[in-house]
């Protein structure tokens, strides 16, 4: 969560050059260039760093992690022997891969691309790749220097997965995600905590990949490249390596920077020597500027008098196909850092072959109920095989509030497949959140499995309201930003007031903007604290046109964007650049502040509308009265449900169907009648609870019913 003061976040805002507009600095010197693409920003390593480390609180766990490791890196760096280090034992890396932009039709090809990188890291860092012997022709010319390798090894993990993240996500298959959004957009995943994450998903501004310098497995941290710069070969229908991008070498460079080693260079144009230092290792040649393309390997001088640039290392920018070597006191670095800083929070037990077994995942993993409305309440389980399972394996519940009943459907498996708890006698329980353990147990094996789900009997419901705005500034001219780059002043804002007070569950907000060239955009979303604040839109995508009627909601997938001048975003749910759950959890009553920042000069917009729509926990309305002769029936069933009453209004009629998150999934109006009967089709929705909401006139019932 960014967390700030309002005063601040404004000068944030306006001093503001995010990851993927340090693309903008190339791309916007002239109004040609403006117009045409350009070649790709190799890495944006210290764009990331520079946005990140505004947040104090990862600035300090930086700080003491870099401090950490220099303590202890000149005693490992001690023995003269690198091989000899760890007991002489290859330090294997779990690796998980997601892919959030991707579609599950291309698990197969997305899997073997994920392995092909993997298989080139492997090379690329123990020097086993089959360019390494380009180097012994030229080697002579860099004296000190050798080739560097290091003492470790990256595997996929194939056991002991997260669980209830992905469910295509199976046990004994690579821990690769296809449609996981990945941190809610971020690059940090609490989940994925223990693993080196790859993220391969589209990034604007043409940058190839980005890393935090000296990452966090223990947090989650990921490596995120860009869809034509990971792997090599054909690639995949969303995921396609492009020349000369096309050998995985970026992925090993971005690497590079996550096991704490900078660039060569001082500077990636307009750069000095005796400025920067390059990285400060002694047998990699200070570099006064990057090298792009592939010029001949000794062609290029460094800061030191009659020594060539070292420019086919990993860690500058030449070309994937001129790049083929790390130094040896590069991997002493990473190799290094990996053993003390990485290595003690890898996940144990994941790149071993699964064991035979299996899973249990809840669909459902919360219900609400009350007492006094309902009298069961249904979870949706799944139950999955690992290499071939087939014992019989029985289902069993602890922790059902007192009174209530617990019934399996079926009570056993012995193959992939779905089953419901169905939780009864919700009439005789008292309110409270219970904790239900569904425990899966084997024979004759006796392999036991467990998965909680939680049973909110508080008689509570999620409400979503909309908001929309009513400001009459609306529509909103945005200031034009600055000739060369730069945010202009003042920054357009606006308000909506929500006057309704109430926790936060989860919440979307919907935009219409009408602006050229997209990617000079910045939308950011102000909580009514003043000092909670993310980006709905950072300088994302490029050339395209407006974002007409665009919800963000972090449970979408990271916008795939068409490309092009002519191309236009509309009519998408999309992941925010940031993540709305930073709001979770606050209450939602006050002023909520939508800046609209504009980077670059010469393409102009307005917002013309905007809104949010939260989610908040709220006591289940009780009726005051009783519908004469209620029937809903038959409840559960597939979808097809009969309703009948005799209403008392002579109003109109208006039946309603909310999922448990409580977004509208059906509304019907009837003229009143002496007896209403009619039936409600849910075909189309998925098993699990509803909440059905019955208005005569100004009498309103809300019942619940379940699909199978």
């Amino acid at each position: 969560m960014k967390n700030f003061t309002l005063c601040f976040i404004v000068a944030l805002l306006i001093g503001f050059v995010p990851l993927e507009g340090f693309a903008q600095e190339n791309k916007h010197n002239t109004q040609q260039e403006h117009e045409n693409a350009i070649e790709p920003e190799r890495c944006s390593m210290e764009a990331y760093m520079e946005e990140m480390m505004q947040d104090p609180e990862y600035a300090r766990e930086y700080e003491e992690r870099q401090k950490a490791f220099k303590l202890r890196l000149e005693k490992y760096l001690e023995g003269s022997d690198i091989s000899q280090r760890n007991g002489g034992g290859t330090i294997e890396i779990p690796v998980a891969v997601h892919f959030p932009s991707a579609s599950e039709a291309e698990r197969s090809c997305l899997e073997a691309l994920a392995q092909n990188q993997i298989d080139i890291l492997n090379a690329d860092y123990s020097a086993t790749n089959s360019d390494i012997a380009s180097w012994n022709a030229i080697s002579g010319s860099f004296p000190g220097t050798t080739a560097g390798v290091a003492n470790i090894s990256f595997c996929i993990a194939t056991s002991n997965h997260p669980t209830g993240l992905d469910p295509e996500l199976l046990e004994g298959n690579p821990a690769i995600t296809i449609g996981y959004n990945f941190g809610g957009g971020s690059n940090t995943d609490g989940n994925w905590s223990g693993y080196l994450n790859f993220v391969v998903r589209p990034i604007s501004g043409g940058i190839l990949g980005f890393s935090p310098l000296g990452g966090s497995v223990l947090a989650g941290d990921a490596v995120t490249m860009n869809t034509f710069a990971f792997g090599s070969g054909a690639g995949c229908t969303s995921v396609v390596p492009g020349a000369p991008y096309n050998l995985g070498r970026t992925t090993t460079h971005e690497l590079g920077h996550f096991f704490n080693l900078l660039h060569t260079f001082n500077a990636d144009g307009g750069g000095i020597c005796g400025i920067g230092g390059g990285d400060g290792i002694a047998d990699t040649p200070e570099v006064a500027n990057s090298t792009y393309g592939c010029p001949p390997p000794t062609s290029v001088a460094s800061c030191s008098a009659g020594q060539p640039a070292l420019i086919m290392n990993y860690m500058d920018y030449a070309n994937d196909a001129c790049m083929y070597m790390f130094s040896a006191g590069q991997m002493s670095i990473a190799e290094a850092y990996v053993a003390t800083q990485l290595q003690p929070f890898f996940a144990s037990n994941v790149c071993q072959p699964a064991t035979p077994g299996f899973n249990l995942t809840a669909n459902d993993t919360e219900l609400l109920t009350c007492p006094t409305t309902d009298t069961q309440a249904v979870f949706n389980l799944d139950y999955t095989t690992v290499q071939s399972f087939s014992e019989t394996t029985t289902f069993s519940a602890t922790g059902l509030p007192a009174g209530a009943t617990a019934t399996f459907s079926p009570v056993s498996r012995n193959s992939d497949g779905p089953f419901t708890l169905t939780v009864g006698n919700l009439g005789a329980t008292a309110q409270g959140v219970y904790t239900i353990t569904v425990t899966g147990t084997s024979s004759p094996s006796a392999i036991v499995e467990t998965v909680d789900v939680t049973l909110n009997n508080n008689c509570t419901e999620i409400v979503c309201t909309d908001y929309p705005s009513n400001s009459p500034d609306l529509p909103l001219a945005i200031t034009d930003g600055q000739a060369g780059g730069g945010i202009g002043t003042p920054v357009a804002s606006t308000v909506i007031n929500i006057p309704d007070a109430g926790t936060i569950e989860s919440m979307t907000v919907t935009v219409d903007v009408t602006h050229t060239y997209v990617q000079d955009l910045i939308l950011q979303l102000v909580h009514p604290d003043g000092t909670t604040f993310m980006n709905l839109w950072a300088q994302d995508c490029g050339s395209e046109n407006n974002l007409t009627n665009i919800t963000f909601d972090d449970t979408a997938m990271t916008i795939s964007c068409p490309g092009g001048t002519a191309s236009t975003i509309e009519n998408m749910t999309i992941a925010p650049n940031g993540s709305l759950s930073d709001f979770v959890g606050l209450d939602a009553q006050g002023d909520w502040t939508l800046f609209v920042a504009d980077t670059f000069a010469a393409d102009t917009g307005q917002l013309n509308a905007w809104s949010i729509e939260i989610c908040t926990e709220q006591q289940l309305s009780i009726s005051e009265f009783s519908f004469d002769n209620l029937q809903i029936y038959p409840n559960p069933n597939n979808g097809e449900f009969n309703i009948g009453f005799s209403p008392k209004s002579g109003e109109d009629i208006v039946i309603e169907v909310y999922d448990i998150r409580g977004r509208a999934i059906l509304r019907n109006t009837y003229n009143s009648v002496s007896r209403f009967e009619e039936a409600i089709k849910l075909n189309e929705a998925q098993s699990g609870v509803y909440l059905l909401s019955i208005s005569d006139g100004p009498q309103k019932v809300t019942k619940k019913i379940i699909v199978e």
